[in-house]
């Protein structure tokens, strides 16, 4: 569905990963997987919208028993799936990433994207 509107400055490659979101506290913390991945941002599968434009704390669990990627994000696109049970296509943009988890996740998605 997506591949005709994809305009994104920086490729995305198909990754089901683990991905925490924390909003505010630790009592909105929300724990799903991702869809794609890249270095501007992450298309995560979540139960529950979230608020456009709204702040993500973001960890993401590229490799079993490694410590996660860690970045600031932003909500920048929610759309809801149609069939059963709620489900929403969120896109988040990476705002803040410390240069060693950038790394870590170029290396990733280069390793996961076709040649």
């Amino acid at each position: 569905m997506w591949e005709g509107m994809d305009q994104r400055r920086f490729p995305r490659a198909k990754c089901r990963c683990v991905v925490r979101l924390s909003q505010g506290g630790a009592s909105s913390n929300i724990s799903s997987v991702t869809e794609n991945i890249g270095l501007g941002g992450v298309c995560a599968l979540l139960e529950r919208g979230l608020d456009i434009f709204s702040p993500v704390g973001v960890e993401l669990y590229l490799e079993e028993g490694k410590v996660p990627i860690r970045a600031q994000g932003t909500v920048v696109w929610v759309v809801r799936r149609r069939g059963r049970g709620p489900s929403f296509d969120t896109g988040i943009e990476f705002a803040q990433m410390q240069p060693e988890d950038k790394a870590r996740l170029e290396a990733a998605i280069e390793k996961l994207s076709p040649k």
